[in-house]
């Protein structure tokens, strides 16, 4: 029951402390996306079992190499350089490795081209 009651209280805390992660004005998107990308990660988990079948280890092999490759990834965050979160999109944007001033096309005929059409039915 101790067991049960450590797991049930991870996974609440979870959603409380992924909501704190995110800019206010994503977050309801960005919580939904986590939780279907755990969801996935659920249903793909018991097929892990099913590669010990070709090789004993083959399982502990793919798990492990998973984790590495996440803790190297998060080497990579703004936090990890000692910068703060971004709070904004804007902020978001500027973030090395996202495209940030760089015009396309479709968004410099919208700049330049500002009229609003109205139909009526």
């Amino acid at each position: 029951m101790l067991g049960k009651f450590g797991v049930t209280s991870a996974f609440a805390m979870l959603y409380v402390f992924t909501a704190e992660l995110y800019p206010t004005l994503v977050r309801n998107m960005a919580v939904g996306v986590t939780s279907m990308a755990s969801r996935v990660g659920s249903i793909i988990a018991p097929y892990f079992v099913y590669l010990g079948a070709y090789n004993r280890v083959l399982p502990y092999i793919l798990m492990g190499s998973l984790t590495v490759l996440i803790g190297i990834i998060t080497l990579f965050f703004p936090e990890s350089f000692g910068r703060t979160l971004p709070e904004t999109l804007e902020q978001m944007q500027k973030v090395k490795g996202f495209r940030y001033g760089k015009k396309t096309k479709g968004s410099i005929e919208k700049e330049e081209n500002p009229k609003v059409i109205i139909t009526s039915f």
